[in-house]
């Protein structure tokens, strides 16, 4: 029997790897590079003040884009910006098992995904996940606020029907899981590479209660 429960999976490093060969540090780099970048520093730092994950429209990303060609000097068009993106970005590994581990709650709970992602990687998140087999699902750019921020927290809240204790959110970074746990959600910290524990920490939240 279904139960009116909300298990909320973050996608990097849950689903998208970010421990093999080439993951989205390297990506970054990759784009940097496809962009002419000639300096220092690793393309993931230095993109952080764009603040590009809570970018919700292409016009804005346009406008953000001319800011960063101009500070990295970058010798590209907007449009060939986000050729680059993608052919940096489509190549990161992700675990399927996981994806298809998430797929098999739909039975016995609500599922959704809670994730800080840029507008371009809608696309490459459905191909891995398949967005309509989620009941929820709450995405960085498309709310304007991003993890940790309280106030993304605050949204999911206010757009499910769901109680605190009714809630798991299964994040691989701290600082997401410890904002979580002071909405007083169920949390659990883990990544992809952990598919047991992941498990086990879900049935445990699913007895909970029963």
């Amino acid at each position: 029997m279904k139960q009116n429960k909300l298990v909320l999976f973050d996608w990097g490093n849950i689903v998208e790897s970010h421990t093999t060969d080439y993951n989205c540090y390297d990506a970054f780099n990759k784009l940097f590079e496809l962009c002419g970048y000639k300096g220092e520093g690793n393309g993931f730092d230095l993109v952080h003040e764009f603040k590009l994950s809570r970018i919700r429209t292409e016009d804005e990303f346009r406008e953000v884009y001319e800011r960063m060609k101009v500070k990295f000097d970058f010798n590209t068009t907007y449009e060939e910006f986000v050729k680059n993106y993608k052919e940096a970005f489509d190549p990161i590994a992700y675990y399927p098992e996981v994806a298809d581990y998430e797929h098999s709650l739909s039975d016995k709970c609500y599922i959704g995904i809670l994730s800080n992602l840029l507008i371009f990687d809608k696309e490459r998140l459905d191909k891995q996940v398949n967005l309509s087999l989620y009941d929820y699902v709450f995405l960085s750019f498309e709310i304007g606020l991003k993890k940790p921020s309280k106030e993304i927290y605050e949204y999911v809240e206010q757009h499910v029907p769901f109680k605190k204790e009714d809630i798991l959110f299964i994040d691989d970074r701290e600082d997401n899981i410890n904002m979580a746990k002071e909405m007083g959600w169920n949390t659990l910290h883990a990544t992809g590479l952990e598919l047991p524990r992941i498990k086990s920490g879900i049935e445990e939240f699913l007895k909970v209660h029963d």
